[in-house]
């Protein structure tokens, strides 16, 4: 009789404990949830602005599009200050700052500004400067015989430049506030990427910005993979964690371009994955984003 009891003990034990082992490897099948939103007070222009955030867990309480760096007396953080009607910032109802200008020169110069309002309402914020991917030379004619070893080289020193004012800012301050999402970079792995053909889908450089009208110019806006490499670059960086296995999705496109191809997603699921291993290579390898020390 004892020995049929301890037998139902341990069979009943097992039992208990192979339900949890088959619920898991159900739940590592379905694609993972954006994590619980951080808020993003974001500043920029079209080179961030219309890109949905939302979709990879970036809440955006207040959002300005501008490109207004000292025209009438005023700055952009002057300008976007006035535009912040319900005083999100003022109010420090936001999580992190996010920088998504095009220009990279002119941000600069307000950024200590930022930085001190930030903090000031805000104590325990990020604020994050994305390095956009501006073609040097020739920004409104992108080609797909583009150089890209000249291109890195121009990054390369607009990058150092960043680094150099952040490493003031973050001096000054005691603490790394301010942080870099090395964007650029992880467009550059994806156009070489395209150009090693390992892109599916992607066939040349130039699909990955702006068709701009019938006759099939290019120019340096994001289209839709680059949009979505932005983003997954974005949440790599603020929630210090891989994008990989996020479901991101938008019956409207990603972008509000001439070329938005309303009613389906033109990045498929091949793309996204290796999108996403894109953007945590990349960041989770550069100091200034602060996920490695």
């Amino acid at each position: 009789m004892r020995i049929r009891i301890t037998l139902m003990i341990v069979s009943l034990g097992c039992c208990l404990f192979a339900e949890p082992v088959i619920g898991n490897r159900a739940a590592a099948d379905e694609p993972k949830a954006p994590p619980a939103a951080l808020r993003m007070w974001h500043v920029g222009n079209s080179w961030s602005v219309p890109f949905p955030f939302e979709k990879v867990g970036l809440d955006r309480p207040f959002v300005h599009h501008t490109h207004n760096f000292g025209r009438e007396g005023k700055n952009w953080v002057e300008e976007s200050l006035e535009t912040d009607k319900k005083n999100v910032l003022v109010k420090g109802e936001f999580d992190v700052v996010y920088l998504g200008f095009v220009q990279l020169a002119q941000p600069i110069e307000a950024l200590d500004q930022m930085t001190t309002l930030a903090l000031k309402f805000k104590p325990d914020c990020r604020i994050y400067l994305q390095h956009a991917w501006a073609t040097s030379g020739r920004i409104w004619a992108l080609r797909d015989d583009d150089d890209l070893a000249a291109i890195q080289v121009e990054w390369d020193k607009r990058r150092k430049k960043l680094e150099d004012k952040v490493d003031e800012i973050n001096k000054r301050h005691g603490k790394q506030v301010v942080f870099i999402i090395p964007l650029a970079d992880a467009v550059m792995k994806m156009r070489q990427m395209v150009a090693a053909g390992k892109l599916p889908g992607v066939t040349k450089q130039s699909q990955l910005f702006w068709d701009i009208d019938e006759m099939k110019s290019r120019d340096d806006h994001a289209a839709h993979q680059t949009v979505v490499l932005a983003m997954y670059c974005a949440h790599a960086a603020i929630y210090r964690k891989s994008p990989e296995g996020l479901k991101v999705s938008s019956p409207d496109g990603f972008y509000w371009g001439p070329k938005a191809h309303k009613g389906k997603v033109p990045v498929n699921d091949a793309q996204h994955a290796i999108l996403q291993k894109i953007a945590w290579e990349t960041v989770s390898k550069y100091p200034y984003a602060g996920v490695t020390k």
